[in-house]
C-alpha cells in the first residue's frame, strides 16, 4: 500500500488522499470523489475504470495517454478541438464554416477502425499543423463528450463528432504560436 495525494492542479489543495495499492486502486474506490481540476500528471491510470468519475477539469493530457479517454468524461462535459480550413474551406467537402455557428453532421462514420470516415473532423491543434502545411485558417470548435462518434483506435491526433459550434477562428502564424506557448509555459 502506498500513500495516494492527489491536489488540485490550481491552489494545491487535497482533494483526495489515503492508502492504496496504486492510483488505480485510489480512483475506482473513490469514484464519487470530485476530482475537478485535479492534477493526475504522471498517473498510470490503464485499465482504470473511471466511467462515473468527476474528472471536469482534470489535467488528464499526460495521465491518458491517448484521445480514446475523452469517453471515459461526463456526457454533457464540453470540449474544444480544432479543425483546418485552407482558403476558408475545409479541404475535403469545401464547406465554409462562421464564428458562432452551430454544424451538424448527418451520417456519421461511426467505426473506429477507420482513420478517417463521414462526420465533423476535428482534432488536436498540433495534428491541425502537422496534418497540412497548406492550411491556412484554423478554427476552434466546442462540442459535447456525448457528440462523439468515432475515436478511431490509432488515431494520431483526428477523430469524429455528430455536433459543433465554432467559436473562433485563427490564422497559422497564431496557431504556431498558440502550440509553443503551451510548451513555454
Amino acid at each position: 500500500m502506498e500513500e495516494i495525494i492527489i491536489k488540485n492542479r490550481f491552489n494545491s489543495n487535497v482533494l483526495l488522499c489515503g492508502k492504496y495499492e496504486n492510483m488505480k486502486d485510489c480512483l475506482e474506490k473513490n469514484q464519487d470523489a470530485n476530482l475537478q481540476d485535479a492534477n493526475l500528471r504522471d498517473a498510470n491510470l490503464q485499465d482504470a475504470n473511471l466511467r462515473d468519475a468527476n474528472l471536469q477539469g482534470a489535467n488528464l493530457i499526460y495521465a491518458l495517454d491517448d484521445l480514446y479517454a475523452l469517453k471515459m468524461q461526463k456526457s454533457n462535459m464540453k470540449l474544444t478541438f480544432w479543425k483546418y480550413l485552407i482558403d476558408g474551406k475545409s479541404p475535403y467537402q469545401s464547406f465554409e464554416y462562421e464564428v458562432g455557428q452551430e454544424y451538424n453532421f448527418e451520417d456519421c462514420n461511426n467505426d473506429e477502425s477507420e482513420l478517417c470516415g463521414k462526420g465533423g473532423n476535428v482534432a488536436t491543434l498540433a495534428w491541425c499543423l502537422k496534418d497540412n502545411s497548406n492550411a491556412d485558417e484554423f478554427i476552434k470548435v466546442e462540442f459535447r463528450v456525448k457528440d462523439i462518434v468515432a475515436i478511431p483506435y490509432f488515431t494520431d491526433g483526428k477523430f469524429r463528432v455528430s455536433h459543433f459550434k465554432v467559436l473562433r477562428k485563427i490564422n497559422r502564424k497564431k496557431a504556431i504560436a498558440l502550440i509553443q506557448s503551451k510548451f513555454n509555459k
